[in-house]
Order: structure tokens, then sequence, then C-alpha cells
């Protein structure tokens, strides 16, 4: 139902709480009576229409919470009364107009979110800086440069302003007086840039964890980071070129992730850090043998590592032997790049290993015949190599594999039967290869119920296609939930 007008008889309430209930209409704008509320929460309701304007009247509210609705409307440009205002929550609305300066000067006020909203323009300048110690202004159309003043909101922890049109010049003098902040979003501003200076050795961040600076313009690393607890780092689809020297990786010894993904980077010495579990390196310009180098059992590293991609760079030489070093290992994606040599047998034995893809490379010899205690591996790619051999049928014990690209190889084999057990498989290529032989009767009389992609193309197969086998591709018949080929569903935080 709907919220009536006759809510602003309530006079003597104290608390309204109805979050995450199915009303319908509008806010009634009747709360210009309700002088004693100090909690209101009208989260996640499905309500529309305007934004209440007598709510901002409520001057014993410490808690207000409008989020996840359809409000719209101008956010007020001037509000004086909310003196004991401690959490404002507006996320996930329609409420346009510009960023006031009024909520960053409210003298309780700690935690704002307003993100997920229409507001534009830039941000007012703050005259009176509070206490304030969160701030989420995401997924707006806020424009121009971030004011010199929020950086004198010296009590910030968080500071979210991701997803926007912000444009200018970080510098770190200006950041350097945040010395409580602990997270720190400014991804997907495209011409919002950073600059270093000469004193960024004296700036220090005792509490910072978190920094995304992901799609901006960035040039180089922001080298102040080095006196703080970094545990995230993204500097992803920036344009950051040169080398990552150890000197670079200075302070980031306990760097968790760090994703430095579509960049320019052309050299690394050594992985960061002795506690990395994610990396991401992808699409940049990295060459020569650097997994030898960086995976050198006499350099430290972590063993940790679970998550490593440095796909769609030139790197060349082999996988090297010391990679079975990383047990805990659930992604390793080295895809389009010039690697050679054998394919390590530790990698089909990984008990933690779900995706691996190794295609586009230059790979030779036998595909390792090793998946013996691997359930977990759902991603096979090693198509676009030179493998020959054949298909090790150790796969067999794989019984989560959903993808498995052999093709543009030297396989020579006859059809590997034993496929048609996995009972999460929905993609099998084998094209371009030298398969041969007919398909036995027992692959058209299975169910085959997963399978939506069968590529068998450019072989030497020989005798009739069983009718029956097409009548078992069922799965082909639905529309699939998901792109099949979209590593998204199950791996989007990577790309």
């Amino acid at each position: 139902g709907s919220i009536p007008a006759s809510f602003g008889n309530l006079t003597q309430i104290i608390s309204v709480g109805l979050e995450g209930n199915s009303l319908e209409g509008q806010i009634p704008d009747v709360f210009g009576n309700l002088r004693k509320l100090t909690f209101l929460s009208f989260s996640s309701c499905n309500l529309g229409g305007p934004l209440p304007i007598t709510i901002f009247n409520l001057t014993k509210i410490t808690q207000l919470d409008l989020s996840y609705n359809h409000l719209e409307g101008p956010f007020p440009n001037h509000v004086s009364e909310l003196q004991f205002l401690e959490e404002l929550w507006l996320s996930y609305n329609s409420i346009s107009g510009g960023v006031p300066s009024w909520p960053f000067t409210l003298p309780s006020l700690l935690r704002l979110d307003l993100s997920y909203n229409k507001l534009v323009g830039p941000i007012d300048r703050i005259q009176k800086p509070s206490p304030i110690q969160e701030v989420y202004l995401s997924y707006n159309n806020i424009s121009g440069s971030i004011p010199y003043s929020i950086f004198d909101l010296v009590n910030l922890t968080s500071l979210d302003l991701s997803s926007n049109n912000l444009s200018g010049v970080i510098k770190s003098d200006m950041l350097s007086k945040l010395t409580s902040l602990e997270f720190l979003d400014v991804s997907s501003n495209s011409l919002l840039s950073f600059s270093t200076s000469g004193n960024d050795v004296n700036s220090s961040f005792p509490q910072l964890t978190t920094v995304i600076f992901s799609g901006c313009s960035v040039r180089q690393f922001p080298n102040f980071f080095r006196t703080s607890k970094l545990a995230f780092l993204d500097l992803s689809n920036n344009v950051i070129s040169g080398g990552i020297s150890k000197w670079e990786a200075e302070g980031w010894e306990g760097l968790i992730s760090l994703d430095l993904s579509h960049n320019f980077l052309t050299a690394l010495e050594q992985f960061p850090g002795n506690n990395l579990g994610y990396l991401n390196l992808r699409s940049n310009l990295l060459q020569g043998p650097i997994l030898s180098t960086c995976l050198n059992p006499q350099i430290p590293s972590s063993k940790q590592l679970s998550v490593i991609i440095i796909s769609k760079n030139k790197l060349t030489g082999n996988i090297p032997s010391s990679i079975c070093n990383l047990s805990s290992l659930d992604v390793l994606d080295l895809s389009k790049n010039s690697l050679s040599g054998t394919i390590p047998d530790c990698l089909g034995n990984f008990s933690y290993l779900t995706f691996l893809d190794l295609q586009m490379n230059n790979f030779f010899g036998k595909i390792p015949d090793s998946f013996v205690n691997n359930s977990e591996l759902s991603h096979l790619l090693l198509n676009d190599n030179q493998l020959e051999g054949l298909v090790p049928s150790s796969l067999a014990n794989s019984i989560s594999l959903e993808v498995l690209n052999l093709g543009n190889n030297k396989l020579t084999d006859r059809f590997p039967c034993w496929t048609v057990s996995l009972p999460s498989l929905q993609v099998i290529i084998l094209r371009f290869n030298r398969f041969y032989g007919p398909l036995p009767h027992s692959v058209a009389s299975t169910n085959f119920s997963a399978l939506r992609i069968i590529d068998l193309s450019e072989n030497d197969f020989t005798g009739t296609l069983p009718t029956k086998l097409f009548q078992n591709l069922r799965a082909m018949k639905d529309k699939p939930k998901e792109w099949l080929y979209s590593i998204a569903f199950k791996f989007r935080w990577y790309l």
C-alpha cells in the first residue's frame, strides 16, 4: 500500500523503520510536525515521486535512509536544521541537481551516501568542513575538478567519487591532509589525472588499505603510497608506461590485490610483495621471459597467489617449473602471448585450479595427463598452439568442466568419448586438428545434457553423423542464461 498523509499526525513518534516493504506511491510531504523523530528508514520500499522537502526540517533526526527507491527531483540547495544528523543514505534513486556544500558542514554528520543518482555539475566549495568520515558520490554525472576543500575533511576514512565526469589533477599534497583515509576510489573519471611532487615521501597514510584509480588518466605510479599499508591497488585502464622496478614497488609489500591491466607497461622485475593473492597485468606491452624472472625460486614471492592474469602481452620463454610452488592457484590466464615450451605437468594437478587459459601461444608437446585430483576445473582453453598427441583421458576426472577448447593444434586422436560423462560440459571445440575415425554410437546415445556448442570441423572424422546425437543435444534448444564465452559470469572482477 501507500503511506497515508495522516502519517504527519504522529507527532510523538520517535522511530520509523519500514525498510524492505512493498509500498507504492509517493512519500507524503507531511514531516513538518514530527519534531521528535530521530530515526526514519523507507529504504527499498519501491517508492517514487519527488524527494519530500519537509524531511530536511526534522531537527532531532539522527539517521535518515531513503535509499533504493525511485525518488526524483532536486537535492535541496540549503539545509541548516539537521544539526544532529549522523547518517544520510539517499543512494539508488533519481535525485537531480547539484552537489551543495551543506551536507559537508553539518556538525554531526559522519556518513553521506548520494551514489547512483543523477547529480550534476561541480561540487560546491565547502566553507566550514565537518567531522564527516564517509562520503559516497559514485555513479552520478558530477563534473569539474574536485574542490580543494574536499581535502579539508581531515576525518575522512572513505571517499568514493568513482564513475562521474570529474576532471583536473589530484595533487599529492592535497591528499596528504587525509591521514585517516582507509578507502579511496576515484575510478572511471577519464579526464582525471594525478601528479606527484618531491615532498611525497613526507606524506603518510598509515591507515590507507584500498586505492582504486582505474579508468583515469594516470601516467605514473603515485609514489606517496609507499608510506601506507596498501592491500588493494587498482591502476587499471590508465596510460602508465615503462617498467615496474623494485623501487617502484616499494610500499607494496603488503598488497593482496594488484590490478595494472590495460596500461603500457613494458617490464617487470618481480611480483611485488609476499602476500599477493590477485595479480592482473592483462593488456600491456610486457615482453621477454618475465615469468622465468618473476618466478625465480631465489626471489621471494607470495605462496598465496591464486589469480595470475598476464594475457594480451608479448611474453616469451616458457612457463618455469617453479610455478608448481603456487599450490593455491585458482586462475591462470597467460593467453595471447608468444610463450613456448611444454605445459608443466603440475598445472593439471592443482586441486584449486578452476580456470586455465593458455590459448594463442606457441606451446608444443603433449597436454599433461595429470588431471587426477582437479575436480574444480571449469575452463580449459589450450587452442591455437602447437600441441600434439592425445587428449588426456585424466580430464574425465574434471567433473566441473564447462568449456574445453583444444582447437587449432596438432592433436591426433579419436573422439574423446569420456566427455559425454561430464555433467556440466557446455562447450567442446576440437576444430582444426587431426582427429580421426567415426563418432562412436555411445556418443550418439548419450544425453550431453548441458552441451550448447560443439565444433569438430577441419578434422579427419569418418562415417555418418547419427541423427540421435542431435536429438539429444537438448540444451541447445534453451536460451542460455549467460553467454558462455563471457568469462565475466564467474570472473567478471578481473576483466
